[in-house]
Formats: structure tokens, sequence, C-alpha cells
């Protein structure tokens, strides 16, 4: 499936993987190319070899804002909220060790966004 420009850019840097110390995940060992992504139905889909598939709702809102934690990214603190204990079971398992999949608030997501097209 094929993912429209429009719909990649409204979504693109709104989830990362964090590791156990709430640092984005570094790639050392090749793993995340394996990793497929796409949008279906309004549900990230991620695919990996020998793995099931994880879906997860692309429009959760969240109104708490203490589900919100800090996570760093490029030296910058961000807020996020953790997608769930399936996620990052599912994470966890692929990568083994421990992985979060994150989505940043969204006016951290904006602001990021913003930060990015202007350099």
């Amino acid at each position: 499936m094929a993912v429209s420009d429009a719909v990649q850019s409204a979504y693109q840097n709104r989830w990362f993987l964090i590791d156990e110390n709430a640092q984005v995940l570094e790639d050392t060992d090749g793993k995340t190319a394996e990793l497929s992504l796409s949008i279906r139905f309004a549900y990230l889909v991620f695919r990996a070899p020998g793995m099931l598939r994880l879906d997860i709702p692309i429009e959760v809102l969240e109104d708490d804002e203490e589900a919100f934690e800090p996570i760093t990214l490029d030296g910058q603190s961000l807020r996020a909220v953790n997608e769930g204990e399936l996620a990052s079971a599912w994470f966890s398992n692929y990568y083994g060790k421990t992985v979060h999949l994150m989505k940043l608030h969204p006016e951290d997501h904006q602001a990021l966004r913003l930060a990015k097209k202007n350099t």
C-alpha cells in the first residue's frame, strides 16, 4: 500500500522508538531497516521478519497531560505518550531489549515539524 505524500508528511516524525533511558533508539545492528510501516484504515501497521503484525491507531487523542512523559530528541526535551504495553512488548521482543513506541504531544510535534521545515 502506498502512503500519499500528504498523509505521510502529516504524520512524519510523530512517533519514535526510545530505549529504557528515554533516548531515541539508535539502530546499531540494522534491525530497523527490516521493519516495514504502512498506514491502513487509520492504523500504523508495523511488520517485521518473524513477527505478527502490529496495528496502532493513529488518531487516539490524549487529553490527560499526566500521561505524557519527557523524551530526548536531538538534545531537546519533548513530551510523548507511550503507545502501550503491547507495542512495547512487540518492539522489545523484536530488538531484544527494552524499546517503547512513543507518540509526540501534538504541540511538540508541530514545533518539531516547523523546526525541521526551517532548517
